[in-house]
């Protein structure tokens, strides 16, 4: 009796906790509130992988996780890490991942991911997410709830699992749409989620809308300034907003699924600290148009996805900068048997399609036009020796340098334009 007095105290507190930080991130985004957030989400998901009254507590406990582990060769340009004719290990992911489901129409998802990439990520341990879901209604027809947390971007078909190298398309998810040089402004943020789903015969309609905060530090920042070669000061990053709403249409239990993606994001940042100078301001938005087509043995998806970037107000003299990106990708893979299947995929980026090989940003900047877009083949393999374990190989054939991480360019000035690489991948999951 005394172990359930002692577990209903805990659920008590918890629904006290959740309303007060739920209504917390909704009525405000403050920096000191996400941190509160994240704490919580960090000691709930190290409360749930105890022992202690399990079953009293809460219900249907998942674990699971992945590591995986990348080896890289690059011609003339590197990518995550020395890859310059030579071979580079320094890709490597480790993440653990815990649900469960508590009080009946509560449940908590997290995970906690090292993750090493090059000079673009060092491998330290974080919550990669960590969100609480209650579901209001849910039966054969219809469901409805909402989360709030660390909650995963649901933009396009493959940017909440980019990270799981089992639910990737490839190696690398399509780097002319999901670019790793903005993973961290793409992948998660701290906020709400509201989702619905309509279900008839073999056939579903969701709806996702989010509404989250972004608190990037510098070095994220860093990659939506023209490397001038010139140091660039910059002030204060403050908080900012950012919204998706996600439609997506499953037809036939996979066999066709559509789907439309808006996004939005905007800064501010303060400038006032190198003297009387207005906010930097910056926003993008981007709709994602995506379409997946399943037989028994092919797969064909593709998503189009055109942008609108701001950057207003830089310092050092560096001019407005507006533009309208566009970027897409078709995919087509073919599955041998259960095991084998080989994939073909064509990527296009343009971060300025109004100057799509880059001659005017050369022109303004003097900074080589093939940084500013991409057009890649590749060509893949994946062996799935396992339910646990799968192999892949793939082959990139690229020209343009749009899409490569600018902390792995020492120089923009002895950046190729033409370059191939050569990746292959291990992952294990448990």
């Amino acid at each position: 009796m005394a172990n359930n007095n002692f577990c209903v105290r805990i659920q008590l507190q918890i629904i006290r906790t959740i309303t007060a930080k739920g209504l917390g991130v909704v009525s405000c985004f403050t920096g000191s509130l996400l941190k509160k957030i994240e704490l919580l989400l960090i000691a709930t998901l190290l409360m749930l992988s105890t022992t202690l009254k399990a079953d009293d507590f809460f219900s249907d406990l998942r674990w699971n996780g992945y590591i995986s582990q990348s080896l890289i060769h690059t011609t003339d340009n590197n990518f995550f890490g020395e890859s310059d004719d030579d071979i580079s290990l320094d890709f490597t992911e480790i993440e653990f991942l815990l649900s469960a489901t508590f009080l009946r129409d509560f449940q908590f998802s997290g995970s906690l991911l090292s993750r090493r990439a090059g000079k673009s990520d060092n491998g330290q341990i974080r919550l990669d997410h960590g969100f609480i879901t209650y579901t209001a209604f849910n039966n054969v027809d219809w469901t409805l709830g909402v989360r709030a947390g660390r909650i995963k971007a649901s933009q396009g078909f493959y940017n909440e699992t980019r990270d799981v190298a089992f639910t990737r398309p490839g190696i690398l998810v399509p780097q002319s749409i999901y670019l790793e040089r903005y993973r961290d402004w793409m992948f998660s943020a701290d906020g709400v989620e509201l989702f619905t789903m309509r279900s008839w015969d073999t056939n579903s309609l969701s709806f996702r809308l989010s509404m989250s905060n972004k608190d990037p530090d510098q070095e994220v920042f860093e990659e939506l300034i023209p490397a001038t070669g010139v140091p660039y000061n910059i002030g204060s990053v403050k908080d900012g907003l950012s919204g998706v709403a996600k439609l997506l249409y499953d037809y036939d239990t996979g066999r066709i699924r559509l789907g439309f993606t808006y996004g939005h994001l905007s800064y501010k940042v303060d400038n006032s600290e190198f003297g009387n100078f207005p906010d930097t301001k910056i926003s993008t938005e981007a709709i994602f148009l995506s379409a997946e087509y399943n037989t028994d043995k092919w797969k064909f998806v593709g998503e189009y996805v055109p942008t609108k970037n701001k950057l207003l107000n830089l310092l050092g003299g560096l001019p407005d900068q507006n533009s309208n990106g566009l970027s897409y990708y078709l995919q087509s893979t073919y599955r041998i048997d259960q095991k084998w299947e080989v994939m073909l995929r064509r990527g296009v980026l343009f971060l300025n399609k109004d100057d799509k090989d880059g001659t005017l940003f050369e022109t303004r900047f003097g900074i080589p036009g093939h940084t500013q877009y991409a057009k890649n083949w590749v060509l893949g393999m994946g062996w799935h020796f396992s339910d646990s374990l799968l192999f892949r190989v793939e082959y990139y054939d690229v020209e343009g340098t749009g899409w490569i991480p600018s902390k792995d360019i020492a120089d923009t000035q002895v950046l190729h334009k033409n370059w191939e690489m050569l990746m292959f991948q291990t992952s294990y999951r448990f």
